[in-house]
């Protein structure tokens, strides 16, 4: 398994996946399915690449990507943790306000 194909893959299916599912706009649905159809190339390429390489490279190459998505993991989980911090006395202040006014009755 090719890893920078692998990740190429991986991020271009995060970015497709995204876009498909936060933008309502036919030119972004457009965009998502190319960027779906790359990624979906990109692992493919890399496991024809990868049926080439000997067990050692794979091992290292299982490595690489692990590490990598060890690194997206702890970049999501920090990333929400820092602006959850920065914006949940805004979050209670609104729904708070949406509560006196009796538009929304929110639980959590």
């Amino acid at each position: 398994m090719c890893p920078i194909c692998w990740i190429s893959g991986f991020i271009a299916a995060l970015f497709g996946g995204s876009l498909l599912a936060v933008v309502n706009h036919p030119i972004s649905w457009i965009l998502s399915i190319i960027l779906i159809l790359y990624a979906t190339y990109k692992f493919y390429e890399a496991r024809q690449r990868g049926k080439k390489m000997n067990d050692d490279t794979k091992a290292r190459n299982r490595k690489t990507i692990f590490r990598f998505v060890q690194g997206v993991i702890v970049g999501s989980v920090t990333s929400v943790i820092i602006f959850y911090s920065l914006t949940y006395k805004e979050h209670e202040r609104m729904h708070d306000l949406l509560e006196k006014h009796g538009i929304e009755k929110h639980e959590h």
